[in-house]
């Protein structure tokens, strides 16, 4: 027996090495710090998904002070009318308010759009 391990100690040590070698690469995956949780490791998925979630969020947010700005534009430029000397036009209140109301239901059709999006995006990743 001792025999037969001289005389095939190099092949014994290869199959030992490769085999070191496989398990390393099946089982140890590269991983890094979380973008939410730094203390956590992720690895190449896991850190996608943490970077759809941030844009996803990001753009609900650029969607929400899209809406915030328009609302506040429509208001100004009907002030700026009403402070112009022009008489109280009821339709052109009636006007304002069904521009107004279009936006915030445009504003809300793009919200739910954006979160299907990302709600997808974990989907396909996950």
């Amino acid at each position: 027996m001792l025999q037969w391990i001289k005389k095939n100690s190099t092949t014994i040590l290869t199959v030992l090495v490769c085999s070191a070698f496989a398990f390393y690469m099946y089982a140890c995956q590269a991983t890094t710090r979380s973008l939410m949780t730094p203390t956590k490791q992720v690895n190449r998925q896991e850190l996608q998904l943490e970077l759809d979630q941030i844009i996803g969020l990001a753009q609900l947010r650029m969607v929400d002070l899209d809406q915030q700005e328009q609302f506040r534009s429509i208001i100004l430029e009907n002030a700026l009318i009403l402070v112009q000397g022009n008489p109280l036009n009821p339709v052109g209140l009636l006007t304002a308010f069904a521009g107004i109301y279009g936006v915030v239901q445009g504003s809300r059709n793009i919200t739910k759009v954006v979160k299907t999006n990302v709600n997808k995006r974990k989907t396909n990743n996950g």
